[in-house]
C-alpha cells in the first residue's frame, strides 16, 4: 500500500479537475512543476495528477457486487474502516479487457470526499514534469471516450494520456460531483 500526502495546488488544476495545458500556462507566463502518476489500463499508458490520489492498494480482495450499479462499477471493498466503490477504468475508457495479473492495483481518490478506487492493470511510477510539456490531446487517442483525456506528454518511447478522473466519475454518476 502506498499513501500520498495531500498537496493540492489550486493553480495546477482546472476547476473541472483537469491539468492545465501548456497553451494556458504560456498565456499566463506561469509554468508549474507537476507530478503525474503513470499507470496501465487496457495495455495503454495513462496518467493522473498525483494530488487526486489518496492511496494505491493492491487489487486482492474480490469486490462485493452492487445491485443495479452502473456497468463500469465492479462493486465495493472495505480494506480498513471505510468503503471504496471500484470503477473499472478499462471499461470506462471502452478498452479491451486485459488478462488478470498480480500487478493489478486500485488507485483510490478522495474527490468530493468520496472514496472511489480506479481498478488499473499496473501502476508504473511518478513523473515530475513541467506543465508546458503537456500537449493538447491529439486525434489518435487510445480511448473512444475522448473528453476524459486532458492532454498528453512523452516519456522515453511512450505517449502518456492524462485523464480527468472527475469526468470519468461523472460518466458513472452525473449527480455525484454536483452535490
Amino acid at each position: 500500500m502506498v499513501r500520498f500526502k495531500k498537496q493540492m495546488k489550486n493553480n495546477d488544476i482546472h476547476s473541472s479537475g483537469g491539468i492545465r495545458m501548456n497553451q494556458e500556462n504560456v498565456k499566463e507566463g506561469e509554468i508549474k512543476e507537476l507530478e503525474i502518476l503513470e499507470f496501465k489500463a487496457g495495455g495503454n499508458s495513462y496518467g493522473v495528477d498525483i494530488n487526486e490520489i489518496k492511496e494505491i492498494l493492491p487489487y486482492q480482495q474480490k469486490p462485493t457486487p452492487i445491485p443495479n450499479a452502473h456497468p463500469y462499477i465492479e462493486g465495493m471493498v472495505m480494506p480498513r474502516d471505510f468503503i471504496i466503490t471500484i470503477i473499472n477504468l478499462g471499461k470506462s475508457l471502452k478498452l479491451a479487457d486485459q488478462s488478470i495479473s498480480n500487478e493489478e492495483m486500485l488507485m483510490v481518490t478522495g474527490i468530493n470526499d468520496l472514496n472511489i478506487g480506479f481498478h488499473v492493470d499496473k501502476v508504473k511510477g511518478i513523473h515530475k514534469i513541467f506543465s508546458n510539456e503537456i500537449n493538447e490531446p491529439g486525434k489518435s487517442l487510445s480511448t473512444k471516450v475522448k473528453d476524459v483525456v486532458t492532454g498528453t506528454f512523452e516519456r522515453k518511447d511512450t505517449t502518456i494520456e492524462v485523464l480527468d478522473l472527475r469526468k470519468i466519475i461523472s460518466i458513472v454518476n452525473p449527480d455525484v460531483l454536483n452535490e
